[in-house]
């Protein structure tokens, strides 16, 4: 089935201290059963499975350079409550990754005080 309707990928960046959100709007080429065929103005086409619209992607896989991203796409109607999802979504591996952090912390100092017993 062919149609004209566009799905948005919304990306939320965090660099360091400023947060920023990209809408890009996908042209929707092709539909299936299973997925969506979808090209950006500039760019290649990309097939997006159906069970994969309106779920959390991060761009980034580690935390580096203070920089972490999450993307997502969905129809135009669900971009705020996307936006926010993928923000609560950030900031939750944010708390992830500081709990992480915390624990090589406690680790690091056991480690200095038992070498400073000996």
């Amino acid at each position: 089935m062919n149609s004209s309707k566009t799905l948005y990928q919304v990306t939320i960046e965090l660099r360091r201290d400023q947060l920023a959100s990209r809408i890009i709007p996908w042209r929707l080429l092709v539909e299936t059963n299973r997925y969506y065929e979808i090209k950006p103005i500039k760019g290649p086409v990309k097939r997006l499975y159906k069970e994969k619209l309106n779920i959390a992607v991060y761009e980034t896989k580690h935390y580096c350079d203070g920089t972490l991203a999450i993307s997502a796409f969905c129809q135009e109607e669900l971009i705020e409550e996307i936006r926010t999802y993928l923000i609560e979504q950030l900031n939750s591996k944010i708390d992830h990754y500081m709990n992480d952090l915390e624990l090589n912390k406690k680790a690091i100092y056991a480690k200095l005080a038992i070498n400073s017993l000996t």
